[in-house]
């Protein structure tokens, strides 16, 4: 037990805590990566969620294995109690989040998914040219993060990339090839995850609000971000770098 929540599923890499489990929807959200991770997070309870009516589950993970370890297949069979009990069933994950977001889709019979930056995988042979998380890939199975094995062909929903960022976007085409039905918000120069220029005007609650939408949608997180980004110092400067190397 949590303060407020209440563990469904405790193992040695993951957990799963639910808050307020009798809302008649419920919202998934994953911890995302932190450099040097060795310990699980702590949870709590995101009032917007809480504001919306929707239960909350929160899934984390000890270290940053992006959720394939010995408890995956236990943290999956836990998962599929829950779909029978609501109405809609919403996945929310930044990055590393954005991935065991989409990984577990199908274990808990999710409609809807919102994914920032996510991967498509980490394993060196299914993503040769990025190695960015290497570092993490060591104990990675790639059968069991393998995504084209959990499909759901109806899952709708945004995933939010900066397409400037190649190998971000890489990732995220390469997850519509086996979610069409997922469609991608590209916010330009926002970064990894894609909502800095979000983030710094003060504006990301955008992505909870429409992660609770059905379907979540694209246009009102693209809306948001060039409204914000004329007056984003950070923005301004990665645009004009990426002018000036392209007329090089």
């Amino acid at each position: 037990m949590t303060d407020d929540g209440t563990r469904i599923f405790s193992g040695d890499h993951l957990r799963a805590t639910i808050f307020r489990p009798m809302q008649p929807r419920l919202a998934v959200t994953f911890t995302f990566r932190e450099k040097g991770r060795s310990d699980f997070p702590a949870v709590h309870a995101i009032n917007h969620i809480k504001d919306r009516g929707f239960a909350q589950l929160s899934i984390t993970s000890r270290r940053n294995d992006w959720f394939i370890n010995p408890d995956t297949a236990g943290l999956e069979n836990a998962l599929r109690t829950l779909s029978p009990a609501y109405k809609s069933i919403h996945m929310l994950g930044f990055s590393m989040g954005g991935y065991g977001a989409i990984r577990f889709a199908q274990a808990v019979g999710a409609q809807y998914a919102t994914l920032i930056s996510p991967q498509f995988s980490i394993h060196p042979d299914v993503v040769p040219t990025d190695r960015r998380f290497i570092s993490d890939a060591a104990g990675f199975d790639r059968d069991a993060g393998d995504l084209t094995q959990v499909r759901v062909a109806d899952l709708q929903g945004v995933i939010a990339v900066d397409p400037f960022r190649p190998l971000d976007l890489m990732n995220a085409q390469m997850i519509q090839h086996v979610f069409p039905k997922l469609k991608l918000a590209r916010l330009a120069f926002g970064g990894h995850p894609a909502t800095g220029v979000l983030r710094r005007a003060n504006r990301a609650g955008i992505i909870q609000r429409v992660a609770l939408d059905a379907p979540p949608r694209p246009a009102p997180v693209i809306a948001l971000h060039r409204a914000a980004r004329a007056n984003d110092s950070g923005y301004v400067k990665e645009r004009a770098e990426y002018v000036l190397n392209r007329a090089i």
